[in-house]
């Protein structure tokens, strides 16, 4: 089962050549603030390239106000950028006294400065700060991740408003991490080769094979699945082409086609 995580050091030392077989992208910690900088992201980072597992990276902001975002948003891209992680996010979950205007503006000031440096960004904010704090007026980023629990499946109350990441437990399992890990599915239009700029390619088929898609790494095959299921969901396909693709049957042609189908519907 892929799984997309979002880690710090509160999982202590993974064993990524475990978890690597189980995730599709980790989002890891760099720091709290300026003040607390993660003692395992170098160790987390290390790990999920040594194993091919893709990576963004977060910092939980304390900013409080535009000046001090500024500050923390440099900070943390100067930390972090030369490991060259996929995307950045900033985490805005607490006010830490100052008021929604302040918040609002530090949380575009940030976004702004790391999007100048030609970073994909995301924004995760609260569910219960949403709308209080007005992150719905915060604007230019890529993406937007909201955590809603639902216990331990993706399968309870989603969040109520239109996001691309959804958090929905903070008590997953993972092999190679020996305690609760935070849980992620996709929630939007954007696919998981969005976020790992993974594409499809084809390996030379054998003459055996003859078209039959061959997968270079599993990411691949995990960004061309979901996209079929996207499209079974949502009723644009029927479940004879996730049946076709998990017998490992869809060729390079058929999924070209698939393609082209799902643009026109």
């Amino acid at each position: 089962m892929s799984k997309i995580i979002d880690i710090s050091h509160h999982q202590g030392d993974i064993d990524w050549s475990k978890a690597s077989k189980e995730v599709d992208l980790a989002i890891i910690r760099t720091q709290y603030g300026t003040s607390t900088i993660d003692r395992k992201y170098v160790q987390n980072i290390n790990g999920c390239k040594k194993y091919n597992v893709p990576f963004g990276v977060y910092i939980y902001v304390t900013f409080k106000n535009k000046t001090e975002a500024w500050a923390e948003a440099k900070d943390f891209y100067e930390r972090v950028q030369a490991h060259k992680p996929l995307f950045y996010v900033v985490d805005v979950e607490e006010s830490f006294g100052s008021s929604v205007q302040n918040i609002v503006q530090g949380t575009q000031a940030f976004v702004d400065y790391l999007k100048g440096k030609g970073a994909k960004v995301g924004l995760y904010t609260g569910h219960h700060f949403y709308q209080p704090y007005k992150m719905d007026t915060v604007k230019n980023y890529d993406f937007l991740w909201i955590p809603r629990y639902s216990g331990t499946s993706a399968q309870g109350k989603k969040p109520d408003f239109a996001c691309d990441l959804w958090q929905y437990t903070e008590r997953g399992s993972v092999a190679g991490i020996k305690c609760n890990v935070d849980l992620n599915v996709l929630n939007g239009s954007k696919l998981l080769s969005w976020f790992t700029n993974i594409i499809v390619e084809d390996n030379k088929p054998t003459e055996k094979d003859d078209d039959k898609m061959q997968f270079t790494i599993k990411e691949t095959k995990a960004a061309v699945r979901d996209f079929i299921q996207q499209a079974v969901d949502k009723k644009l396909i029927d479940k004879s082409w996730l049946d076709t693709f998990d017998k490992g049957e869809l060729t390079t042609g058929d999924f070209e086609g698939l393609k082209i189908i799902v643009s026109q519907r």
